[in-house]
């Protein structure tokens, strides 16, 4: 039977794609019309399939095939009324994939999650793109290089409002959920939130994969306390949503950070926080006040420095993803597996970000010039690979800090030892930093000026050219390797002390 729903789902699909192909091109449709056509059928189809299919395997299948489908489609510029808008996106590859995410997570024990997270991204997106495409007078907003509205971020949020306080209603019952009419429309203002958030970041149709993830993770975390009967970790993750939008108003006020880091950081402060309390909140709130403060000291002297480093001062959303996206997954990773290790782990990470931060900007101020990790000579402040001694020592404290910081939410859990170990590691870490800075992260050289610069651009818009090491790794993913690094020596150190 379920083969036999199967073919049916299969050929009601084709169907569907064919026919909106088949108007597009007799009434000279914009694609960007049938898309929407699409996109809600095929979600609706979709949602449904949980109720009639016993088996998860033959959907499994078919969104494979889908996935690689409107791959090649879009790679060789086929089936225009899916794929073509007036923008380039893979939306249509990543909403196979999230519901593939989607059935091997929730599909034993939580179809109700599953169908209200496909229908979020199949009726809330598209409504919200509608509303946002067609109403007069949008207030336009952009954060990273993708035009969203105001107005269509509030339809999105009201839109994810109804769909997940009905489904939780109807699916309460289908899935054995005991909540309350409050409970429900508590878990739908904080799923709507994160919704309307996630969209936000999104680009190129990342918002197919990123919003039914996402509202999938608070959802079932928060229909799982509530059925268990827990409600202090939904407090908790409630507080997360409050505190995170308080450090974001602050933080941007304070020009902290920019417009896609004061998102991006709401979204991990409701992660960290949210899931882990302050156990986790606090190590790396004190990473995050303490460089930003950091980074503000001698701002006028560095200003001469601005013009090589890739970013500034105010962290934006790659910063906070290489900063912070390692230890947000650690966190993750925690809430499914309460491991003790795992939280070694974090405080590694952070450790890492903040000994190469510290090392960086206090390193600025070292009497004698930095000399290049490679062979120790001298070479120009602001120089991928360069440190000092005041760097290096500065780089130790800050990672030291980080395990403090964990000792103080949990004194009998952190020793010296662990403090050591921590700092040492972190220290470590910023030293691959380096390393990867003077041999592979990218460095250009400006015609205009003839200085070496981690910038493509530079001189007020002056392209600049390839010089010394691989093009496509910049500092975000040298940050990225350096906190993975700071994982890898708590680990390690831990191993052998076993």
């Amino acid at each position: 039977m379920d083969w036999f729903f199967l073919g049916v789902f299969f050929i009601g699909l084709i169907m569907l794609i064919g026919i909106t192909e088949g108007i597009r091109r007799s009434f000279h449709w914009a694609p960007e019309a049938t898309r929407k056509v699409v996109h809600i059928a095929t979600g609706l189809l979709i949602a449904a399939t949980p109720l009639l299919i016993k088996s998860r395997t033959p959907l499994l299948l078919i969104a494979a095939a889908f996935a690689i489908v409107n791959a090649f489609a879009i790679r060789f510029n086929f089936l225009k009324g899916m794929h073509s808008t007036n923008r380039h996106t893979y939306g249509t590859v990543f909403y196979p994939l999230a519901f593939i995410l989607l059935l091997l997570l929730f599909w034993e024990n939580h179809k109700a999650v599953l169908i209200i997270s496909v229908l979020i991204m199949a009726i809330a997106d598209a409504l919200a793109a509608i509303v946002g495409e067609n109403i007069a007078h949008q207030h336009h907003y952009n954060l990273i290089g993708e035009r969203k509205s105001i107005e269509g971020s509030i339809t999105m949020f009201a839109a994810t409002l109804g769909i997940t306080f009905s489904g939780l209603k109807l699916g309460g019952i289908y899935n054995g959920y005991e909540i309350t009419t409050a409970q429900c429309l508590w878990t739908a203002v904080i799923v709507g939130i994160i919704a309307v958030v996630t969209e936000a970041l999104s680009r190129k149709g990342s918002d197919n994969l990123s919003v039914p993830l996402s509202v999938g993770f608070i959802l079932h975390f928060m229909v799982t306390r509530f059925n268990s009967g827990v409600f202090a970790e939904n407090i908790q993750l409630t507080i997360g949503v409050g505190l995170g939008m308080l450090i974001v108003i602050g933080s941007f006020y304070v020009q902290f950070l920019d417009a896609s880091g004061a998102i991006s950081t709401f979204l991990l402060a409701v992660l960290v926080f949210g899931v882990g309390g302050w156990k986790f909140g606090f190590p790396i709130l004190t990473f995050f006040i303490l460089s930003s403060l950091l980074s503000r000291v001698g701002k006028e002297q560095k200003k001469q420095l601005q013009q090589t480093y890739q970013k500034s001062s105010r962290r934006d959303l790659g910063q906070v993803i290489a900063n912070g996206g390692i230890a947000g997954a650690l966190v993750l990773i925690w809430n499914f597996e309460r491991s003790d290790l795992l939280y070694y782990l974090y405080l590694g990470a952070l450790a890492a970000v903040t000994a190469d931060t510290w090392g960086t900007e206090i390193g600025f101020f070292a009497k004698k010039m930095p000399r290049l990790i490679l062979n120790f000579k001298p070479v120009a402040r602001g120089t991928s690979g360069g440190i000092t001694i005041e760097g290096t020592l500065a780089g130790f404290a800050g990672a030291t800090i980080i395990g403090f910081s964990g000792w103080l939410t949990n004194p009998s859990f952190i020793s010296w030892h662990y403090m050591a170990l921590i700092g040492f590691s972190g220290l470590f870490a910023s030293f691959i930093d380096s390393l990867l800075g003077a041999t592979i992260q990218a460095q250009f050289k400006c015609p205009k000026c003839q200085k070496i610069t981690e910038k493509a651009v530079h001189c007020g818009g002056v392209a600049t050219q390839h010089e010394l090491g691989l093009k496509w790794v910049d500092n975000d993913m040298v940050n990225i390797i350096c906190a993975f690094f700071g994982v890898l020596f708590v680990w390690f150190g831990i191993y052998l002390a076993q």
